[in-house]
């Protein structure tokens, strides 16, 4: 009987967002709560830009504007810990329009310390596709500048945040919705 507890309460544990393998989207209360819709307004941008939940994604769409130096609108976890060490990267369940977008790790709360991104794209428009991104191939940039240097494995220990986000600064509409996002080992 013990080792049946155990097992349900390993189990359970893993749906905890910090130990998960997989975050499933929709329109559940409990995972409104995780994500959160940033971009260039925090910095006097004017970019248009809001978050709904369908009954199976997260929809990120809007207006990219590029006055008052924007550009950028992302969606983002709230912060708290969690470790990666064990996975190799990401696979992400997505369908876009008109942009280029970014998964983004933090291990820093600080906005002025480096953060971890890798660029992704859809190869048809309005389209589901599954990309898969490795956590080597995440470069280390500085303040939205790259610093030519790639993330190190032990950032991932220590993850406080990870987002999607527009990655072009172009203007103009666009749209991402995403499905699922998986953490492969």
């Amino acid at each position: 009987m013990k080792i049946l507890i155990y097992l349900l309460i390993a189990i359970s544990s893993l749906k905890s967002f910090g130990q998960t393998s997989l975050i499933d989207f929709g329109n559940l209360a409990e995972k409104n709560k995780e994500w959160v819709l940033l971009s260039d307004n925090i910095m006097g941008g004017v970019t248009k830009s809001k978050i709904e939940y369908t009954i199976n994604s997260v929809l990120l769409s809007g207006d990219i504007s590029l006055d008052n130096y924007g550009g950028f609108s992302s969606i983002k976890t709230k912060y708290k810990s969690f470790d990666l060490s064990t996975h190799m990267g990401v696979k992400i369940k997505f369908k876009s329009t008109n942009q280029k977008f970014a998964c983004t790790l933090e291990d820093d709360r600080n906005w002025t310390q480096p953060n971890y991104k890798h660029e992704f794209s859809a190869k048809k428009d309005d389209t589901w596709e599954e990309v898969i991104i490795y956590f080597k191939d995440f470069q280390e940039i500085v303040i939205g500048e790259p610093t030519g240097n790639m993330m190190k494995s032990e950032s991932l220990k220590n993850i406080v945040r990870m987002g999607i986000m527009t990655y072009e600064k172009k203007e103009g509409p666009f749209s991402l919705e995403v499905d699922y996002v998986a953490f492969i080992k």
